[in-house]
């Protein structure tokens, strides 16, 4: 009866709770601070074994002070976190010419309330690693300057690639060589800057693809540069005729690194002309847009002279005949012949805005090959802009960095391939997918490209989604050239973080760690900066 009543009894309950309680409350606590001990300790120690490693891995230390710097640093470290108690660290290091490798191994005793229930974690250990090397750097940076790039974007490239640039000129020594390069891209890339040289240009009309787009006159195809002296444009094709752009070569020549040889035609590059569109839908206040069914290249007057035309052209007297067929059909062919034979030299003047008509229709500023020279490389950069028309074609700004890069002509500068001591590499960044303006079936209703018109089949199809996607397919190829040749790239899409851009270019990137999509214009210097310091100054790679 009493030992019932003394269970039923509730008085002196919270007492009696309280003691069992409170200790095992308290011993709660006490476990969680030495867990959060545990990880802080472990913390404070990698800190410590970083900071030692990377104040002892200099190229240019002496290997005698390189172990008193490590350990005078990690003891500097360790000295004020009373958890760590009998910190050791050990450094070795591999030295070569142009890098030094370091690796370290700290272990410390952590100081805990209940030490016995940790058993052997209260005893830790962490490694660091890092890398510095003095290679030579040869950086090409390949940029979008396509209209979409308009407003924040290319001002925010254009601050990118002076901050990058201010970088690279910091880290150059009189040990050790830092170049860098500009290859600005829309549909072409232009090659009229430092560094060019005529011979490299299909001066002539021998390759099979200059001309293709005018008609056979007296058995003969109009040559390009002929073209833009017959224009009548002040100073030839060396002022203000031919700005420099270049087309594609053909076949499998249009993204190889095969060089220019005069005695091989189609090794040579084409200059770029963009045709005279019809002046049927030419108005005072046409915006020359990227129209992919209509004309946007309207830049000659298309009146007819008869007296020149009151000639006879392979026995055929086409002053009558011309002028009813224009009249009545008004068709681009046609029309190209009548400017064609009459040498109409009235012509519109290009004016250098983004928007632009004429032979030079979206050519970009020109190449800057390698240099050391900063102040020219940043001038360079603080003139690109955005040009509008003729679509987006990635793989041909990237063959161009790769012909930047490769120690043959066109460019001669570069390094051999893989030479020791020299890092090369390639930063790539687009806004867009590639794509190709055009109408299938009717040459001239379309913007020019470096491939000419979509319907003339040199994209390898008239469909605007499959030439875009083979242009997809050339994009990845240079990618592979150019790692194959142990080049590092990265990759970067500006607002374009699409499913396709995603794929071509994390595979296109060294590692897909490499590829960075930049949803915020004004974060792309922070990621220019980011890429350079991966492959410029000396990192923690562990």
């Amino acid at each position: 009866m009493l030992l019932r009543q003394f269970w039923r009894s509730k008085s002196g309950n919270f007492a009696l709770m309280l003691a069992l309680g409170v200790p095992a409350v308290l011993t709660a606590i006490a476990f969680a601070t030495d867990v959060s001990t545990l990880m802080r300790a472990k913390n404070n120690l990698q800190n410590a074994v970083d900071a030692a490693n990377l104040a002892s891995s200099h190229l240019g230390d002496a290997d005698a002070s390189r172990t008193d710097v490590f350990n005078r640093y990690f003891q500097v470290n360790v000295a004020n976190h009373g958890e760590l108690a009998n910190a050791q660290a050990t450094l070795t290091v591999d030295k070569g010419i142009n890098f030094v490798k370091t690796k370290a191994v700290a272990s410390a005793d952590v100081n805990l309330n209940f030490a016995f229930l940790f058993g052997g974690e209260k005893h830790i250990t962490v490694n660091a690693s890092a890398v510095e090397s003095n290679n030579q750097l040869e950086v090409v940076l390949v940029l979008d300057n396509t209209g979409s790039m308009a407003g924040a974007r290319i001002s925010a490239l254009r601050q990118a690639t002076k901050s990058l640039l201010d970088h690279l000129e910091a880290v150059k020594s009189p040990t050790r060589l830092v170049r860098a390069s500009l290859v600005p891209f829309v549909t072409a890339v232009n090659v009229n800057g430092s560094g060019f040289d005529p011979a490299w240009i299909d001066m002539d009309g021998k390759s099979s693809t200059n001309g293709i787009n005018f008609p056979v006159v007296d058995g003969k195809r109009p040559n390009h540069m002929a073209l833009f002296k017959q224009l009548g444009l002040k100073g030839g094709w060396n002022n203000t005729g031919w700005k420099g752009c270049v087309e594609a070569r053909p076949g499998t020549l249009n993204i190889a690194d095969t060089p220019p040889d005069p005695s091989k035609p189609d090794t040579l590059f084409v200059p770029y002309f963009a045709p005279d569109d019809p002046d049927v839908a030419r108005k005072p206040s046409a915006s020359y847009g990227n129209s992919s069914t209509g004309y946007n290249n309207s830049y000659l007057d298309d009146t007819i002279d008869n007296s020149k035309l009151n000639r006879n052209i392979l026995g055929i007297d086409l002053s009558g005949l011309l002028t009813g067929l224009l009249n009545a059909l008004q068709t681009a062919d046609l029309k190209t012949i009548a400017k064609y034979v009459a040498s109409t030299s009235q012509v519109i003047t290009e004016t250098g805005n983004p928007v632009t008509i004429g032979p030079n229709r979206a050519c970009p500023t020109p190449i800057v090959p390698l240099s050391d020279d900063f102040d020219k490389l940043r001038t360079a950069a603080a003139q690109m802009t955005e040009w509008n028309g003729s679509g987006t074609n990635v793989s041909e700004g990237l063959a161009w960095g790769m012909r930047v890069l490769s120690p043959q002509p066109p460019y001669t500068d570069a390094a051999p391939w893989k030479t020791p001591g020299v890092t090369k590499v390639v930063m790539l960044l687009t806004d867009g997918e590639n794509v190709v303006y055009g109408a299938s079936n009717t040459p001239q209703k379309s913007d020019y490209t470096s491939y000419g018109y979509l319907a003339g089949g040199r994209f390898g199809s008239t469909s605007q989604t499959a030439a875009a996607r083979n242009v997809d397919g050339w994009t990845k190829d240079v990618c592979t050239q150019l790692k194959n040749q142990g080049v590092q790239l990265y990759t970067m899409v500006l607002q374009a973080d699409t499913a396709a851009n995603r794929s071509l270019y994390s595979a296109c990137a060294s590692n897909p760690s490499d590829y960075y999509a930049v949803e915020d214009p004004a974060k792309l210097p922070n990621v220019f900066q980011a890429i350079a310091d991966k492959f410029s100054r000396l990192q923690l790679t562990n």
